[in-house]
């Protein structure tokens, strides 16, 4: 028997020191019978507070244990963005627990996730608005990773159309959504129509590929699902006094009445003044307050801040920096296992963000009146341990808020429709007989009516998945995203991202790129009217049942203040606020306001904190900082406008600065305090000529350079495999090493995955794919359009010569892996080692993305024979392409494949090559 294997038995060992306490009852019995079974059940049914996330230490330990069983990615898929940042600090310290492998469990469980992929044990990240590239989690298919997303965050990228994710990256998301998955779906019931989807997409056909995807429900609110159950049980209870506690915790509730929500404000004020005064005598409290809508948040909040109370502001229309920062400032106050505050009391108002899975726990609640499902889970953050019930022998205290207009409406309300009002009805006629119950196993058996609308997805077709695995090109008509994600009744607008920037030219976003921590997310119609002319839609963090993004009356608007970005390498364009679509990436003056308190407040005119360097910073890729004059927080900085009247180089005015910075850090971000700190070691100098918006004309940015070459830090980022970017990274590598270099990495990945014989044909793809970077115009390139550096070049290159910036007549539009096929087809002796011949041809031909189906060729006006020798071999083709089969050959080749290998696993195979490919790029730029 392996003395390192892993059992059942050592669960608790492995939770206790990750955690620092024993595991819950049903969390060793789960573990038990997922490692027992060899598989999970459909439906993990439990109470609210009751640490469900936990079912995340099961999968990460149950995939070191039976690794040959399980999936290595683990996603936990949640409709709430608050729930994204919290469940992520559980998945960091899983991980931070076992790179330490301070015991003797640890070190086992660390060793055998090793095995898996050779470098980190446990990777850790958060989809919840993608920009391309910015994906971890995507760069290594064989590493065991932890990924927390919304709704539509994985699943556009697993219907091959990530929200934020370039057309030619998408196949690679999808790639690995849909194979070595296990996907933990959180509160079932705010995504049936997903939930249908998954089960429909793990139906599909694999092929002849090993395929690892499992689908949980998870949920707190009881349906009439037919679906294997794991459910408390009496034992669990009668072993743990403290999950008794959390399950029978006393909470009762009263109605409160308003005329409408405009009184909603000055509502709860009064019910906070008549229960708990400004003091609280020593004693630290919280109130939470939940209501429907960010508007109705905003107004609550700043009421409550007029009447003397010190109120947090929280809602899931926050840049994720903005809201970790507010989460940092709540944390003592709401902690279920902290001893509170400071002994004022404290107010956190809140929207639908912390309904779900958020580990907040309040001394009282209110909450606006809402769908009775809804309800329970706000529910679920009083009193969340039972604790205070427990000490003072009294219910936990919560009023439930209607406004006359929404429980009695003349119309159906826009997030909940009839619910509320059945809601409200059911509810009055519970507090006749007295407080109404609110505990975790109350508010059950209420009409079915009372619950949230829901809908059903559509039937998932073949029609549906052959239109969504084009991705390049993407076929005119396409199959509505949205239904599959939220259901085919479901007018729910899409999100865009939007960022706060100053400078929004190509070259400042290339320099210091845009980061999902300063990303904030609203639907499309709310960004369009706000672009348009700064008028203010209903917004809250579900959809609301208004009109489509395309209903509301706008006009172009002031289109000078934003810009849509692509993503790296491509123009930031000026576009129509009509011509905004789902998953954009808005880049936003600062001055154009936008935000208020932290959160979206489209009627705010002040100007908003540009957080670039801080999300750059924060990403842990390298330290950055722009001296451009209209940043705050810093020293006034040196500038290139100087440069003429100057008595030192810029180098040395810049350095005296950081020294300045270093001795003045108290009157600076802490961010920014080590940003300097970094750079002061070595940076690299690089002028910026600002867009046409720029007051100050040109400026300097920052980049730290690696401790070992001094040379700058490469963003890995930029190297995306999408374009030739990868090509221009100043190293010098040659063609053939890097050749073999990709074909070892994509066969060691291949092996780990256990691919079998189809790992040499990934070698052999990768020994191949780049070939037709022999045209002369391409080299010239790579050597900065130097003849001479290329004819003194004793081997062809695959990466630019250090300082080549691309100058090289190579034609516009022509793809140099387009050319790789047609040399290979002209001897079909170079493929005679593979065992499918249709494989190396497509990963060749699609290694960047191009291709499925039809591949871009265009007519080369002076063509040239390409030539190469492979093992013996020669290869040579025309590099006019134009006039042959090659287009039709290839799309017909795609088409094989997919009916042989399925839509998911065509794309995973694609996804192991080229993220081989990158990690080759990438090792190669870190030896500069």
């Amino acid at each position: 028997m392996d003395e390192r294997a892993l059992t059942p038995d050592d669960f608790s060992a492995f939770f206790r020191d990750v955690h620092d306490r024993e595991p819950f009852p049903w969390q060793k019995r789960l573990t038990e019978q997922v490692l027992g079974r060899h598989s999970w059940p459909e439906v993990i049914d439990l109470p609210t507070g009751v640490g469900k996330t936990a079912a995340i230490d099961t999968a990460v330990f149950s995939l070191a244990a039976r690794p040959e069983v399980f999936p290595r990615r683990i996603v936990f898929v949640v409709d709430r963005r608050i729930v994204v940042d919290q469940v992520c600090e559980r998945a960091r310290r899983i991980r931070e627990r076992l790179q330490a492998a301070g015991t003797p469990t640890l070190r086992r469980v660390k060793e055998r996730l090793d095995a898996l992929c050779g470098g980190e044990p446990l990777g850790v990240a958060a989809l919840r608005g993608g920009i391309p590239k910015e994906n971890e989690w995507a760069d290594r298919p064989d590493q065991p990773w932890i990924m927390v997303s919304t709704v539509d965050q994985f699943g556009s990228r697993l219907l091959f159309r990530g929200y934020g994710v370039g057309p030619l990256m998408r196949p690679i998301h999808a790639g690995l959504a849909g194979n070595d998955c296990l996907v933990i779906l959180d509160e079932v019931h705010l995504s049936v129509p997903f939930a249908e989807t998954l089960s429909q997409v793990a139906a599909l056909r694999f092929g002849e590929l090993p395929r690892r995807f499992d689908v949980v429900k998870m949920s707190a609110t009881p349906n009439n699902d037919t679906a294997e159950r794991f459910t408390l049980q009496v034992e669990d209870l009668d072993g743990c006094a403290e999950l008794r506690r959390r399950v029978e915790a006393a909470k009762e509730a009263e109605l409160v009445s308003v005329r409408n929500h405009d009184a909603l404000p000055a509502g709860i004020v009064k019910i906070v003044k008549s229960t708990t005064g400004k003091k609280t005598g020593g004693v630290s409290r919280s109130v939470g307050v939940v209501v429907n809508r960010v508007r109705t948040a905003r107004e609550t909040h700043r009421a409550l801040e007029e009447a003397g109370y010190k109120a947090h502001l929280i809602t899931g229309r926050m840049r994720p920096l903005d809201r970790l920062s507010a989460l940092d400032r709540i944390a003592p106050a709401v902690d279920p296992d902290g001893e509170g505050g400071s002994g004022e009391l404290a107010v956190v108002v809140a929207t639908q963000a912390i309904e779900v899975g958020a580990d907040f726990s309040f001394d009282a609640l209110i909450t606006e009146c809402a769908a009775v499902d809804s309800l329970r889970q706000r529910f679920g953050r009083l009193d969340r341990r039972g604790d205070r019930s427990a000490r003072t022998g009294a219910p936990a205290r919560a009023w439930i808020v209607g406004p006359k207009t929404v429980v009695a409406p003349k119309k159906p309300d826009p997030i909940y429709g009839d619910s509320v009002r059945v809601t409200w009805e059911e509810l009055e006629r519970r507090a006749e007989e007295g407080p109404i119950d609110v505990g975790p196993r109350a508010l059950c058996d209420f009409p079915e009516e009372a619950a949230a609308p829901k809908t059903s997805a559509p039937l998932l077709l073949k029609t549906h998945m052959d239109a969504w695995a084009q991705t390049s090109p993407e076929p005119i008509v396409q199959p509505p995203l949205e239904w599959f994600l939220h259901g085919i009744d479901q007018d729910r607008e899409t999100d865009v991202s939007i960022l706060w920037r100053w400078d929004r030219s190509r070259e400042a976003l290339r320099v210091v790129p845009p980061r999902q921590a300063e990303f904030l997310q609203v639907p499309i119609g709310a960004a369009r009217s706000w672009l348009s002319d700064g008028r203010e839609v209903d917004v809250a963090d579900v959809a609301l049942a208004g009109p489509g993004a395309d209903e509301y009356p706008v006009s172009d608007g002031d289109s000078d203040g934003w810009v849509r970005w692509a993503g790296f390498g491509k123009e930031p364009e000026r576009i129509g606020v009509n011509e905004i679509g789902p998953g954009n990436i808005l880049v936003v003056n600062p001055a154009r306001g936008g935000l208020g308190a932290g959160t979206w407040d489209p009627s705010s005119k002040e100007e908003v904190e540009d957080l670039g360097d801080y999300a750059q910073f924060e990403h842990r890729r390298r330290a950055t900082l722009r001296l451009d004059p209209r940043l705050r927080g810093i020293e006034p900085p040196p500038s290139p406008s100087e440069e003429i009247n100057a008595d030192v180089s810029a180098r040395d005015r810049v350095r005296k600065w950081l020294d300045l910075c270093k001795a003045r850090h108290q009157d600076l971000p802490d961010y920014v305090v080590e940003i300097v700190r970094r750079l002061r070691r070595d940076f690299e100098i690089e002028v910026i000529d600002p867009d046409s918006e720029g007051p100050g004309g040109a400026y300097f940015v920052l980049t730290e350079c690696h401790s070992e070459t001094r040379k700058p830090i490469v963003d890995a980022d930029a190297m995306d495999g999408s374009d030739e970017s990868g090509s221009m990274i100043g190293t010098g590598v040659t063609l053939r090493r890097h050749l073999e270099g990709v074909g070892e990495q994509a066969a060691q990945i291949a092996e780990r995955l256990g691919l079998g014989e189809l790992a040499g044909d990934l070698r052999l793809a990768g020994r191949l794919h780049d070939i037709g970077k022999v045209d002369r115009r391409f080299q010239a390139q790579l050597a900065g359009g130097d003849p001479i550096a290329v004819a003194m070049g004793e081997e062809p290159l695959a990466k630019s010569l250090p300082g080549a910036r691309g100058h090289g007549g190579y034609p516009r539009r022509m793809r140099h892996e387009i050319a790789s096929v047609a040399m290979i087809e002209s001897n079909s002796d170079a493929l005679g080692s593979a065992r499918d011949q249709d494989l190396v041809l497509h990963l060749v031909g699609a290694h960047h993305g191009w291709g499925r189906p039809l591949p871009p060729i265009v007519e080369d006006s002076e063509p040239q024979m390409l030539r190469y020798t492979f093992d013996g071999h020669h290869l040579e083709a025309d590099s006019n392409l134009a006039d042959g089969s090659l287009a039709l050959d290839m799309a017909d080749r795609f088409w094989r494949l997919v009916e042989r290998y399925g839509y998911y696993g065509l794309a995973w195979l694609e996804a192991v090559f080229r993220l081989a490919d990158y990690r080759q790029s990438a090792k190669e730029a870190g030896e500069s």
